[in-house]
């Protein structure tokens, strides 16, 4: 498994338009905090804590990067009559996809804040100042990772089993901008029985969706707490990766 990952980790490196996107991504992060620098390390922090939702949006630009056109290009096809096992393959490039998150989320954290505060800025802050800033910095970090990887691992499945290959990309995208505001917010009204079942659903599931700690639902305005962000994060990728595997195991690849 660590020689299969090591070898998705150098083929998305061969990747050099994909790097160079990335490159301009990173690029124009650090232009953005630029436009932030003299407003303070607070200032600084509150704007990033608003950008992070970005993340959730780059997922299936990252989770399509880690597949690198495999489905549709047939080389998926030579990998299982290699003999790679599916679990391997799917698991394999997932992590892979997950790993290079990481590290661009680490950057994309180093690169803002590079922009947006001066070496001085930083001396000027005091011992406490600054340990508030990074423990606050810290949490919301906390907060996005886990959602980070439920979001890069649905991505990660509509692309791997979605035919045609558009088709993930669609889904993805209606359900973060219009599925989970859907669920948060509207409510069921007139059906009887059947709306009450759906509204019951819709609460059920709330408290887990990967805005949610971006926006400001409707169910009691609570924010999450840590514990919910990693369970929430946790389930996803639980969730998305069984149904993955079960239909891998199931497909006939040709």
């Amino acid at each position: 498994m660590l020689n299969y990952l090591s070898a998705e980790l150098w083929r998305m490196t061969r990747r050099r338009s994909a790097l160079l996107l990335w490159g301009i991504y990173l690029l124009l992060v650090f232009l953005i905090g630029l436009t932030l620098r003299g407003t303070g390390a607070m200032t600084a922090l509150e704007n990033f804590r608003n950008f992070m939702l970005m993340g959730i949006y780059l997922a299936f630009s990252l989770a399509d990067w880690a597949i690198g056109g495999a489905v549709r290009a047939g080389s998926l096809t030579n990998e299982v009559s290699f003999g790679l096992p599916r679990v391997r393959i799917y698991l394999g490039k997932l992590s892979a996809a997950l790993l290079v998150g990481v590290l661009l989320f680490l950057l994309t954290t180093a690169v803002f804040f590079l922009g947006a505060l001066s070496p001085s800025a930083v001396l000027e802050l005091s011992e406490e100042d600054r340990a508030l800033v990074s423990m606050d910095l810290l949490i919301s970090m906390l907060h996005s990772l886990p959602r980070y990887v439920g979001a890069v691992s649905l991505a990660y499945f509509l692309v791997f089993t979605l035919r045609p290959a558009g088709a993930g990309t669609i889904l993805y995208y209606l359900y973060i901008t219009i599925g989970e505001l859907t669920l948060a917010a509207v409510r069921v009204m007139g059906m009887g029985v059947v709306g009450n079942m759906l509204n019951h659903l819709a609460k059920a599931v709330r408290p887990f969706l990967l805005t949610n700690a971006y926006f400001v639902y409707s169910y009691g305005n609570v924010p999450p707490t840590l514990g919910n962000s990693w369970l929430t994060g946790a389930l996803w990728l639980g969730v998305t990766t069984g149904l993955g595997l079960l239909l891998l195991r199931r497909r006939e690849i040709r």
